[in-house]
């Protein structure tokens, strides 16, 4: 049965000296002991956590154009020797194999009429920026010898050459500053179709003289890279000094970017291309920095996470020892073994990590697991409020519900500002399933509910939502938050297996920018009792 409450991740960022370093007592307590785990890295270099990000992505469980792209990169690059230094276990190469090949069927299943990609289906409204990002992973992966159909990249090419040579093509639906979003999506397409020469100078060099629309260094980098590889190195040096001083705000710009994500890109791009390698060491520093500041990280920066660091998987660090003792269990850890599972009797408190040389170790531990209490109520830029109530709209008694009840869950969303890509997780309580109001035979209709929820009703028809799933565990909702007034969301669920259970709390997050979410009031527990 899945545990109550959601998921909980805790890091621990340390530079290991002289003196071991121990984890507080109370923290393993904080977890309930069934599912407690946790991922150990040290190494001489800065950290960007490659392991928790390749097991955050494994993990996540929601299917977006975005984030199925992403989940698949590490697949993609990581074979099993790589996770094995970092202490997670591979999978067969038929398993990995058979996952890209899943995974690529799924992302075409997502391709439009035209050659571009929707967001949640085909049907979908068109992803100018993520049409590049499915389109580079495509040509990656079939570069790397799996089977893409030939049909499809050859839509997808033609539609990123039409971007490039099509700047109103771009529609922006919300941006802080639309110059720079329809610029991002031209030089990523540029870059994109630059690899095999399929990128007109005249349109890159017309894309140049448009450079200081760029509020990031990223689609500069990108620029600079086609430029190169089309023969224009002048230009492409000029839009490569130009990138690499650029720093990025925080506004919304439309590009499923972030500072933290268009610094790992860079990297990456710098380390592909081999440009610039006199500054890949100074921004390995700046962005293990970066990456300690952020508390919420999306699907995006922790692939671009995984695409600056990967270069480094392969290359030799210098001799270093340390020692883990975790309640008198004992292990050495080294350059060859960098990283460890940590579970059962080897997470057990005390524990500590112990530095045994000479050289500054830097530690990554994460602790994921349950949590023992509800996570308490709050939220940044978000809110969340739930109340489920009977078909007549007024609330019901928790501790009363008889099996074979319906139950019209009603939440209620504010944002401070605008989140176009706000992702609702409402858990359910272990004695209640979700009726689906996709079905056609559904035996219950959100159109038998009293007229007391009308004006929720309109609410919710008149709401940005993009997509809904009926899970067995859960109602997913993703939409857009208009940042003004209450956003109102319902559906239905049953009472159905007598018990007591505890209620989860509802989520809110903004999809992009994570650091932007709210926790609802979990409501204790809930009855369910025989009819």
């Amino acid at each position: 049965m899945r545990p109550a409450y959601p998921a909980m991740l805790k890091h621990y960022r340390v530079a290991l000296k002289d003196q071991p370093w121990t984890l507080p007592e109370a923290d393993l307590a904080a977890f309930e002991p069934a599912g407690l785990e946790a991922s150990l890295a040290l190494s001489s270099r800065p950290p960007l956590n490659l392991a928790e990000q390749i097991r955050a992505l494994q993990a996540y469980p929601y299917g977006c154009l975005e984030q199925t792209t992403s989940g698949l990169y590490p697949s993609l690059y990581a074979d099993a020797d790589s996770l094995k230094r970092l202490g997670i276990k591979g999978e067969p190469a038929d398993v990995r194999k058979r996952k890209i090949e899943m995974g690529i069927e799924h992302l075409l299943g997502m391709q439009r009429y035209n050659g571009s990609f929707g967001l949640w289906s085909s049907d979908s409204e068109e992803e100018y920026w993520l049409t590049a990002y499915v389109t580079d992973f495509l040509l990656r992966a079939r570069d790397q010898g799996y089977g893409v159909p030939a049909e499809a990249l050859k839509k997808a090419s033609e539609r990123l050459l039409r971007y490039l040579q099509e700047r109103n093509l771009i529609e922006v639906d919300y941006s802080e500053n639309a110059d720079h979003t329809r610029f991002a999506v031209q030089a990523y397409a540029a870059l994109v179709l630059s690899r095999s020469q399929q990128a007109p100078l005249g349109a890159l060099r017309g894309l140049f003289e448009r450079r200081a629309d760029a509020r990031s260094g990223l689609p500069l980098v990108q620029l600079a890279v086609a430029l190169d590889k089309m023969g224009d190195k002048p230009r492409a040096e000029q839009a490569l000094q130009a990138g690499l001083g650029i720093s990025r705000g925080k506004g919304w710009l439309a590009d499923y970017g972030s500072a933290l994500r268009d610094q790992a890109l860079i990297l990456a791009l710098l380390q592909e291309s081999n440009l610039a390698s006199s500054q890949v060491d100074q921004r390995l520093f700046a962005l293990s920095d970066e990456l300690a500041a952020n508390r919420w990280l999306s699907t995006q920066e922790r692939n671009a996470l995984f695409l600056a660091g990967r270069g480094l998987l392969g290359k030799p660090e210098g001799q270093w020892q340390a020692r883990l003792d975790s309640a008198g269990e004992v292990r050495e850890l080294n350059n060859a073994e960098a990283g460890m599972k940590l579970e059962g009797p080897l997470l057990a408190s005390p524990l500590s990590v112990q530095n045994e040389g000479n050289e500054t170790l830097y530690q990554q531990l994460t602790l994921s697991g349950y949590p023992r209490q509800a996570p308490a109520a709050g939220g940044n830029g978000l809110q969340i409020h739930r109340e489920y109530l009977g078909m007549n709209g007024q609330p019901l008694d928790l501790h009363n519900l008889r099996s074979g009840d319906l139950v019209l869950v009603h939440l209620a969303l504010k944002a401070e500002d605008r989140v176009p890509d706000a992702l609702v997780v409402d858990l359910l309580p272990a004695g209640l399933e979700l009726e689906n109001q996709n079905l056609a035979q559904s035996a219950a209709s959100l159109d038998n509910a009293s007229s007391a929820v009308k004006a929720w009703r309109e609410s919710m028809q008149n709401a940005s939502v993009v997509h809904q799933e009926y899970r067995d565990d859960r109602y997913v909702a993703a939409l857009k938050l208009d940042g003004y007034g209450t956003t109102h969301l319902l559906y239905l669920a049953r009472a159905v297996t007598p018990g007591t259970y505890r209620v989860p709390p509802p989520q809110v997050e903004s999809m992009y920018r994570p650091n932007l979410q709210a926790v609802g009031d979990g409501q204790g527990e809930m009855t369910v009792k025989a009819r």
